[in-house]
């Protein structure tokens, strides 16, 4: 029983210090965005802002739990592991809600104001869209699919398709739709996330079903030292 418990705790051991890593590494992701956020100052906001404070903030919290659970192992305190796996199984639910949040922004990338602006893109009283050409000098796109948006339309091609708004010469143009470039955009913001949840969840589940298995350990170990006593 004792040998047992020694393994659980050695086994514990491992699983808080790479729930420590995950959260560092969380926390890096968070200060990442934000990072990029400021590097693109035509950046259109879609929540990216309140999206790494969130990650941040639950890096921070999985790294504080990590030591409290890294206490209580050394302590073999039950009431101490118990809390822990509590704190386990209530980040493991907030990280798949976070989880799924990003994935279906992922899958169905394109914002309200984005669709808006390109149904204005098609509207015969069309005159400007400022809206869509935010998202061109962004992102270094133009029109929906492709510069040949406007030019089917009969329509001058706004200087936010050209590099510094110069449309004078036609390498400036910029030939990528700006649907497609938001997906890739989306897509290469949310990649590492995705792969770091998933580390996360199931570093959670494993290491809650772990200390659960530890706190009845010693509990039947202190059950048997009592009863030989």
């Amino acid at each position: 029983m004792y040998c047992s418990t020694r393994l659980l705790r050695y086994i514990l051991c491992v699983i808080n210090l790479v729930y420590a890593i995950n959260g560092c590494l969380l926390i890096w992701y968070g200060t990442w965005l934000l990072d990029t956020i400021a590097e693109e100052p035509n950046a259109v906001d879609h929540g990216e802002k309140l999206a790494a404070s969130l990650c941040i903030l639950l890096g921070t919290v999985i790294v504080l739990t990590s030591i409290f659970g890294t206490v209580g192992l050394v302590k073999q305190c039950r009431k101490m592991l118990i809390s822990y796996a509590v704190l386990l199984l209530l980040l493991l639910v907030i990280q798949f809600i976070m989880f799924s949040s990003s994935f279906a922004a992922s899958r169905d990338a394109l914002p309200e104001s984005l669709r808006q602006a390109f149904e204005e893109l098609w509207d015969t009283q069309y005159r400007s869209n400022s809206t869509l050409n935010s998202y061109e000098e962004w992102l270094h796109c133009c029109g929906r699919n492709s510069p040949e948006d406007y030019l089917n339309l009969d329509r001058e091609l706004p200087s936010s398709c050209c590099l510094d708004r110069d449309c004078r010469n036609p390498r400036n143009l910029f030939m990528d739709g700006c649907e497609h470039k938001f997906k890739l955009y989306v897509s290469k913001k949310t990649a590492n996330f995705h792969t770091l949840s998933w580390l996360l969840i199931l570093t959670e589940f494993v290491g809650s079903v772990a200390t659960c298995y530890l706190v009845d350990s010693i509990r039947n170990h202190r059950d048997r030292v009592r009863f030989y006593n």
